[in-house]
């Protein structure tokens, strides 16, 4: 079973759209993907339109969540939204408060790949999921803080590794929203190619409306809107996930 944190210390870089659409690319080859919705804003739930009773928040409380299919081979935890950031407060005074969601799923079968779509702060929540995750994709988006937020992400992953004594690797960084047209989108990557060759993803998410209407309708890029450019893009991602696992 592969664990991936999808995170950076950046908000608007697409992390949801990521986990939401490499999450369906997956369960449409086969896989059995469970993606966790690790962020107050609940944005996971918003968009498969489900409002679970039982949430990350009763997971990490009490052991007891309910796991809830949105497509075939397709299964999300909704965060509990507001709740989950009064958790936080609770968890805070508690002993191995970094490993509640690591515990809480040391039991968890069938299930392939783990997505954890985390929110763009640095909070107890996320150091769970770095904990718990094997791996981290890092969406960046093309704009001149790109180069400063990957950084900040990796060295808070190196720090999270250095306290709870994990071994999270970054699998990729994405480039997201990406646009062929500007001078800005080609000179960002190409920053981003030098100073992270190593972990630069080679898919690319290119802009597209259709990434961004699809949530509206409750749907997937593949069900929106499957000839787009968006479609081809998580599917390259997704391809390109399976190859390096």
């Amino acid at each position: 079973m592969r664990k991936i944190a999808i995170i950076t210390s950046k908000g608007g870089t697409g992390k949801t759209t990521t986990a939401i659409n490499l999450g369906h690319g997956l369960a449409l080859c086969g896989k059995r993907v469970l993606i966790i919705d690790c962020d107050a804003q609940r944005n996971i739930g918003i968009a498969f339109d489900v409002k679970a009773e039982k949430t990350l928040c009763d997971l990490l409380q009490y052991g007891d969540v309910d796991v809830v299919e949105v497509r075939k081979n397709l299964y999300m935890i909704d965060s509990g939204g507001r709740d989950l950031a009064e958790l936080e407060m609770i968890l805070a005074g508690q002993s191995k408060r970094e490993r509640r969601l690591e515990r809480a799923l040391e039991n968890l079968s069938g299930c392939d790949v783990v997505l954890c779509d985390c929110s763009p702060t640095i909070n107890l929540i996320n150091i769970n999921a770095i904990t718990y995750a094997e791996e981290v994709i890092i969406p960046i988006s093309m704009d001149y803080l790109a180069q400063a937020g990957a950084r900040q992400t990796i060295q808070i992953i190196d720090e999270v590794n250095s306290y709870t004594n994990s071994g999270t690797q970054v699998m990729g960084i994405l480039g997201t929203f990406y646009d062929g047209r500007t001078r800005l989108s080609k000179e960002v990557l190409e920053t981003l190619r030098k100073h992270f060759p190593d972990t630069l993803l080679d898919t690319v998410i290119r802009i597209n409306t259709s990434l961004r209407e699809a949530p509206s309708f409750n749907r997937t890029i593949f069900e929106h809107s499957p000839m787009s450019r968006g479609a081809f893009d998580y599917y390259q991602l997704t391809e390109e996930f399976l190859r390096r696992g």
